[in-house]
């Protein structure tokens, strides 16, 4: 449970908690500290009657690891003490003061909320040729939101063209009181604040999803998983390392749910166990109308599907679809799933493994998988950024990253004989060219096939 502080007093004191007590779902348990007699009740409130500016008093209450206090206090002597106190027993503690008189406090944990300067707008809302502040703005739905991202978030050091935006936008950046509009190569950062606008119900999953610890994918992409089995054009064994490999990604990973589509559905022992599935487990389909892979994208938005599995036989054929989908890609290989241990990337584009790096560093951590970079490197470029940003990356997953920087012999020449490699790849538009360019391209991500033996996330690009 998180707790919050609250200490509180004067005539907006009762006023405010009896708002606090109607709102729902806030998930936090709420300490409150007053001098005066407060008669109200709540499940979530829990009342102490003494004088805040006491250190030893606040001592006594100071054990519940409190993740964020409040000070609402009329008297700024008091309100300055109160403060202090707090500090003295938390360094680290964030503390809001409503600020009536203008404070002067150097605290990097510490945010002043100007009261009088707060009125003033609201005041300046109600004349003419003013223009509304942004809190005013719009249908006053939620259809604005502004969040903060946290340490630890799966949008911390991510670049804001790496993340999927259907339905919802980021449009400014808070950062250290500056603004910054939005660029596809600004990374974002803990503690920065985020200006979203979109569907009022996609803001409110977004902001959850921000406020979630790292380890989350498919998320952003998506919160389930799909798998299409096409048992007219796929063998029995293809069938059966697709749904193996599903049901195996559904329990290890955090996926809330996996869907299997079946077409062209015939008798064989495989019909049988998919039988089994669908009384066993929601999520199974038996489609008997249609007999290839149109119609798919209404059905993965409304089940918000983050990721794809599929073969190799039908990526390629239908290449261009998944491409469109703009969501990560699982191309299956020639073992199971189950029985790998290690995944790699191999590139040679370091503004693309930074664009990717979250997924494939959650991804790889998630199944507990060992992570090796394969940086190929023939023009001896300064790596050292791009080895810091992996080191935070590495920090923030609690997950080792080996670097093997290559600038003479092309990794694939040795990796292409394996077979028990999950690889990750940037999905990105040069992937669709015919195979004349691709012979002559020196970017690793347009040579996946010499790697299909294995499996292969394909991550999108845009």
């Amino acid at each position: 449970m998180n707790h919050i502080l609250i200490i509180i007093d004067g005539i907006l004191a009762k006023h405010f908690l009896e708002r606090l007590c109607f709102e729902k779902g806030l998930g936090y348990f709420f300490t409150i500290v007053c001098q005066e007699e407060l008669n109200i009740k709540s499940d979530s409130l829990e009342l102490y009657r003494f004088d805040p500016t006491s250190t030893a008093r606040l001592e006594t209450i100071m054990g519940k690891n409190f993740k964020q206090a409040f000070i609402y206090m009329q008297d700024e002597f008091e309100a300055k003490k109160t403060y202090e106190a707090l500090r003295l027993l938390d360094i680290n503690l964030e503390i809001e003061i409503m600020d009536f008189w203008g404070l002067s406090i150097s605290d990097s944990h510490v945010n002043l909320i100007d009261a009088r300067m707060t009125l003033s707008r609201r005041l300046m809302n109600f004349f003419p040729d003013i223009a509304l502040t942004a809190q005013y703005v719009g249908l006053g739905e939620g259809e604005i939101m502004e969040v903060k991202i946290p340490s630890g978030s799966i949008f911390a050091y991510r670049h804001i063209r790496s993340i999927q935006q259907k339905r919802w936008r980021i449009v400014l950046i808070y950062r250290n009181s500056k603004i910054y509009f939005v660029k596809p190569s600004f990374v974002l950062e803990p503690n920065d604040s985020i200006l979203i606008v979109g569907d009022p119900v996609v803001l409110q999953t977004i902001f959850h999803n921000i406020r979630d610890k790292a380890g989350q994918f498919p998320i952003p992409f998506g919160s389930n998983i799909f798998t299409l089995i096409d048992m007219k054009n796929m063998s029995e064994k293809t069938q059966e390392n697709l749904i193996n490999t599903t049901l195996y990604l559904e329990e290890k990973s955090n996926a809330k749910k996996s869907f299997i589509r079946v077409i062209n559905p015939k008798m064989s022992p495989i019909f049988h166990k998919l039988k089994e599935l669908f009384y066993e487990k929601e999520g199974v389909f038996f489609d008997y109308f249609n007999t290839d892979f149109t119609h798919l994208d209404a059905f993965l938005q409304n089940n918000d599907i983050g990721m794809l599995i599929t073969d190799y036989k039908h990526f390629q054929k239908e290449k261009k679809k998944f491409f469109d989908l703009k969501i990560p890609i699982l191309k299956i290989g020639e073992c199971e799933f189950k029985n790998l241990k290690e995944s790699v990337i191999l590139s040679a584009n370091e503004s693309e493994l930074e664009n990717n790096a979250n997924v494939i560093t959650d991804f790889s951590k998630q199944l507990d998988f060992n992570l090796t970079l394969y940086y190929y490197n023939p023009n001896s470029q300064n790596i050292s950024d791009m080895k810091e940003y992996f080191s935070s990356l590495s920090k923030l997953y609690d997950k080792n990253i080996q670097i093997i920087h290559k600038r003479d012999d092309n990794p694939l020449l040795n990796l292409q004989y394996r077979n028990d490699l999950l690889q990750f790849v940037s999905f990105e538009k040069e992937l669709l060219g015919g195979n004349f360019s691709k012979s002559l391209s020196t970017n690793l991500n347009r040579h996946y096939a010499k790697m299909k033996q294995n499996y292969q996330l394909f991550i999108p690009v845009e």
